[in-house]
């Protein structure tokens, strides 16, 4: 199967190594990796980026579990996260467009 195109940080010089500064700007602002982690593959889901959402899932921590990863597109039914957790998923979903009836 083909993507439909390219991600544009693929394809766009300077662009993977800005994204990467950004990510690690982010881990230096108190937020647990875990949680960035989370909230990085739901805002991937969310905007439809399937590269990030396929490395969301293939560079997971080692402690974090499949159930877990598997549940965050359903997140505000599944018993598997913190409140800190949920409160940052929250905040995901208010930036993007909510994909979850009200």
């Amino acid at each position: 199967m083909q993507a439909r195109m390219k991600n544009p940080v693929m394809i766009l010089p300077g662009a993977m190594e800005a994204m990467q500064s950004l990510a690690k700007a982010a881990e230096k602002g108190g937020v647990p990796k875990k949680t960035l982690d989370l909230v990085h593959l739901r805002a991937s889901q969310i905007n439809g980026c399937s590269v990030c959402a396929d490395m969301g899932l293939r560079f997971k921590q080692r402690d974090e579990t499949e159930e877990r990863l598997f549940a965050v597109a359903a997140w505000y039914d599944a018993p598997y996260f913190t409140d800190a957790e949920r409160a940052a998923l929250a905040l995901t979903e208010a930036v993007y467009p909510s994909q979850r009836p009200e």
